[in-house]
């Protein structure tokens, strides 16, 4: 008898852990896709960095240059082709390397909202059968409680590598996801880069992290909170 409760807690306890992790990770996809997505963070940016002036291009084109790429990766366009009046002249604003950087990254994209969607279903879904295994509260939000605390961690560290060499991790952000060095852009030749300076993507990331480790940072206390008062109820 002992053996089977032991057992159970077992298979309770990793699955409550899982299923906590994939939720977090799912919460961190969707805090990426909410900034990413978010035009008001793209005019504040734009503002700030004076980005058209540096792009050499007025605020406009600028800002459709922005709506056509980022329809494009909402899968709401099937290409980024976009003729624009640029020093007098008809041209294309995005370049043929540009628009297969971007074929990678509207791929990427929706792997990750794919992800977070199975993230959410099947975590919560683990949760579920955590509780259904044991019967006990507290034990599900004991596994869930240090398994957040482990993501955090791990997002800590990343968020501190950000802080300290941002170049050095945007750099090896590209190598982990991109299979090629289409990424690297020649400012000289390329608007899509000057649009997205080092500058916009760091304020990109810090934003991110600060909204993921907030979400993260109050669902760890709330789950705490519940342990303790699940576990002196022992439900």
């Amino acid at each position: 008898m002992k053996e089977t409760t032991r057992g159970r807690k077992a298979v309770s306890g990793v699955t409550a852990c899982v299923g906590a992790v994939l939720l977090v990770l799912a919460a961190a996809v969707a805090c990426i896709e909410g900034v990413a997505f978010d035009r008001g963070f793209y005019t504040r940016e734009y503002t700030k960095l004076d980005t058209a002036a540096y792009v050499g291009v007025d605020s406009g084109t600028l800002w459709e240059a922005s709506e056509t790429l980022l329809d494009y990766l909402e899968g709401g366009r099937e290409t980024l082709d976009m003729p624009a009046v640029i020093d007098g002249s008809e041209q294309e604003y995005y370049n043929e390397r540009e628009k297969q950087h971007m074929v990678d990254v509207a791929v990427l994209n929706q792997n990750a909202v794919r992800f977070m969607v199975f993230g959410f279903v099947a975590g919560a879904v683990l949760i579920a059968v955590s509780y259904m295994v044991i019967r006990k509260a507290y034990i599900v939000c004991k596994c869930a409680f240090f398994s957040i605390i482990g993501v955090l961690c791990g997002f800590g560290a990343i968020a501190v590598w950000a802080a300290a060499d941002f170049n050095s991790f945007w750099i090896n952000f590209h190598h982990v996801f991109f299979s090629n060095d289409l990424w690297v852009l020649d400012p000289a030749t390329s608007r899509m880069i000057r649009m997205f300076e080092q500058s916009f993507f760091f304020d990109m990331v810090s934003l991110i992290l600060v909204l993921f480790i907030s979400i993260v940072v109050a669902s760890l206390l709330a789950t705490g909170i519940a342990y303790k008062k699940l576990e002196r109820r022992n439900v």
